[in-house]
């Protein structure tokens, strides 16, 4: 089995250098079919239409495959090099040149090189969250910017789906996404711990009910129920002395200025975590179950499962001991752990 775990591996670095092999003869093809002068594009108009019919794509697929791979030749070529190392995939590749997309080269160039030190990190998403990061760091007064663009830009809309069917979306800011989200669930998680052998339903089905209950104002869920985001952030941020990103755990990072915000809403509770000048928290009890701050600090610092791979989130998650208690595993924070109900058990 540990055999073909290993080949299985071997053929993910294969395929990641054989993309990236693909990006380069994509980008030679583009500088061999230079643009008409004074078109401000990378390729000639017609470049698409060859690609495509060997791709087997559209022509507008194939246009922007072109694209992204010009883009990357020029704006991430380590990144590049490390998806021919079989060190990053494709779609973590992605990840990093959406991310860098507003940015100017020299800054592309220094997110590049803060993401690619820290690896190709254990899930796809969380690398997503460190090229995000990189760029708040890297770029704060532009990320506080973008944030308060993209804040306009908020809208409700309705699809129509198949048999009967249709998809309810909004763009909101990600703190009023969240906070939208968490009433839903605590709704449902109330539902289902109460419910009567009839009620069958999964809890998909009774967060989309309750969801139409609090717009349609048709129950009692319409009452105001106490609902909380959680952001972490560093105390120099919140004091104006840093523009290191926060974060809302579930979502990932946001600008510092958009956690001062938050922070500094009516009715924001401020919860710290004391620590000792290496920044290790102090404990100074020990008992068998974890208290509400320790499970609040284990949160914060796991944002997930860490199952390795899981991305279900640490706020549902049940916390417990990696040394069993009962062999002797204190109830310090250093020995607790977010797992979700199926990884627990």
């Amino acid at each position: 089995m540990r055999v073909l775990l290993g080949q299985i591996g071997a053929a993910v670095r294969s395929i990641a250098a054989s993309h990236a092999d693909l990006l380069a003869l994509l980008a030679q093809f583009a500088d061999l079919r230079p643009p008409a002068a004074g078109r401000e594009v990378l390729f000639d108009e017609f470049a698409p239409e060859d690609v495509a019919a060997v791709l087997g794509l559209s022509p507008q697929a194939a246009a922007s495959q072109m694209l992204f791979a010009c883009t990357v030749a020029r704006r991430l070529p380590h990144a590049v090099e490390a998806l021919k190392a079989g060190v990053l995939d494709l779609q973590r590749l992605r990840s990093l040149e959406n991310a860098v997309r507003p940015l100017n080269d020299p800054l592309v160039a220094q997110v590049e090189a803060r993401v690619l030190a820290g690896g190709a990190r254990p899930t796809r998403g969380a690398f997503t969250d460190a090229c995000r990061r990189a760029v708040h760091r890297l770029d704060p007064a532009g990320a506080a910017e973008r944030a308060r663009a993209r804040k306009k830009e908020r809208r409700v809309w309705v699809s129509p789906g198949e048999d009967g069917t249709s998809c309810l979306s909004a763009v909101l800011p990600a703190d009023e996404a969240t906070a939208c989200y968490q009433r839903v669930d605590q709704i449902t998680q109330g539902i289902a711990a109460h419910r009567t052998a009839e009620d069958t339903r999964s809890r998909d089905q009774i967060r989309a009910d309750v969801l139409v209950d609090l717009l349609c104002g048709q129950t009692e869920h319409a009452v105001p129920l106490p609902c909380e985001v959680q952001v972490v952030v560093p105390v120099t941020v919140l004091l104006g002395l840093a523009e290191d990103p926060g974060e809302i755990p579930g979502y990932g990072p946001i600008p510092a200025v958009v956690a001062r915000e938050m922070a500094a809403r009516p009715g924001s509770t401020w919860r710290r975590i004391l620590t000792d000048p290496q920044g290790t928290l102090v404990e100074i009890a020990d008992r068998r179950f974890p208290t509400a701050a320790q499970a609040r600090h284990v949160r914060a610092r796991n944002r997930n499962c860490v199952f390795p791979g899981c991305a279900r989130t640490s706020q549902r998650a049940d916390i417990d001991h990696t040394v069993a208690h009962a062999t002797g595993g204190p109830t310090l924070t250093r020995n607790l752990g977010p797992t979700c109900r199926k990884h627990h058990l």
